[in-house]
């Protein structure tokens, strides 16, 4: 930046009136060109300053954006931007030709459902540009209410991010992303637990007897909801992987039964549901030996197995398809009220999985619990779905020189 001092009117008297200042530089445009620009003041540093301020409009003049357009109308455009892999099913409820690339239809119905529910009531109404970090910060904040919903927030803030990225890739928004500067929430520990013996005795029996007595309208009753019940309890998978479960995936002719895990059921909001070849996690198909009262539930249902039974499910439904996973839970819920168990045990399919972690882990090895779990990692499985229960070594015979001198003599 070059200075130079001018004499503006000869006839003046004032030194301020007679002289200026005029700030130069050269300076690289918002359209690529270098220009040379200059701007004048009373001192050396007014004309420097001048020159900045000048040459900071010209450069947000180039970053202005032709719309501001709202938070909401925004996430739309980015849902409307995520490609999802049409899914073919045929008529039994299998995919076919998967989807290879892009995301899952269910992520993206996670992500439209956060939009809908969280963001958009909160944050919605805001022009893009008025989003700050504390905007961001207050609003993730606010999810977490006693200590619940920390889960929410952490969604929230991955699709709140790749929202702001995308208005940025626009050029509808003109600042770096404010959520890359939002403090982290440090969630508390959350120990995971298993079932009792005692409340999987209450579970069984209400499952065996619900809708069972006199009086009772609806759909004649069967076994369905009690034998999932035990597929659960015999093989820790998740509920949407026992219902993907086909006879073509169960070998009952050794001396002890196996079933291979190699699909998993898919809900979506919009869509046919469908049963995806692979579990949840690609690369956790797995073939678990069951103990003997799943081979024993296994041989009923093969007896009992309709010819309507298209899909050649293990657990089948009457339209010949797969049974869904919100379909058992609903079953589910509708049992452990009708049979008045006490509602502070939080029974879910879910619960079954922590369930047998818990006791492999127990009596095995946390190694043996992520086996069966179908997880890569053994610290993810420890964290998540094994209850901590550390037996402490006999010290006994040390600690017994702290008893009352007269127990020591005798």
């Amino acid at each position: 930046m070059k200075h130079t001092m001018y004499k503006k009117d000869k006839n003046s008297k004032r030194v301020e009136d007679t002289w200026a200042w005029r700030a130069t530089c050269r300076f690289r445009d918002y359209d690529g060109v270098t220009r040379s620009y200059s701007k004048f003041g009373p001192t050396k540093a007014k004309a420097e300053n001048a020159l900045l301020m000048a040459m900071r409009t010209r450069q947000d003049h180039g970053r202005q954006v032709a719309e501001n357009p709202t938070l909401s109308e925004v996430a739309k455009r980015w849902l409307a931007s995520v490609e999802v892999p049409e899914v073919v099913v045929d008529a039994t409820g299998n995919a076919v030709s998967p989807p290879t690339e892009g995301i899952r239809r269910q992520t993206w119905d996670q992500y439209a459902g956060l939009v809908r529910r969280l963001i958009e009531p909160k944050l919605g109404a805001l022009k893009v540009n008025e989003i700050r970090t504390s905007t961001c910060d207050s609003f993730l904040r606010s999810l977490v209410v006693d200590g619940r919903g920390y889960t929410n927030a952490r969604l929230a803030k991955t699709v709140l991010n790749q929202i702001l990225s995308y208005a940025i890739r626009h050029d509808l928004y003109t600042d770096s992303n404010p959520v890359h500067d939002v403090d982290r929430m440090v969630r508390p520990k959350k120990i995971p637990k298993g079932l009792t013996a005692a409340t999987l005795e209450e579970v069984r029996e209400a499952v065996a007897v619900w809708r069972r007595k006199p009086g009772v309208s609806g759909p004649r009753p069967t076994s369905v909801l009690a034998d999932i019940v035990e597929v659960l309890l015999g093989t820790g998978v998740r509920i949407g992987e026992v219902l993907a479960i086909r006879w073509q995936d169960v070998d009952l002719d050794g001396d002890v039964g196996k079933v291979a895990i190699t699909g998993t059921l898919v809900e979506p909001r919009k869509g046919p549901k469908f049963r995806q070849e692979y579990p949840k996690n690609p690369g956790s198909e797995r073939i678990l030996p069951v103990p003997r009262f799943v081979v024993d539930v296994l041989l009923r249902r093969s007896i009992d197995s309709p010819a309507s039974n298209s899909a050649d499910a293990v657990f089948w439904p009457r339209n010949g398809t797969y049974m869904q996973a919100s379909s058992v839970r609903r079953s589910l819920r509708s049992a452990l009220k009708a049979s008045g168990l006490d509602d502070s045990v939080v029974v879910t399919p879910h619960a079954f999985r922590r369930t047998v972690a818990t006791l492999l882990a127990r009596e095995e090895t946390d190694g043996a619990a992520a086996e069966m779990l179908g997880h890569s990692n053994v610290a993810m499985t420890h964290a998540a779905y094994i209850q901590r229960l550390k037996e402490v070594a006999d010290y006994t015979h040390i600690l017994n020189r702290l008893a009352p001198a007269v127990q020591r003599e005798s």
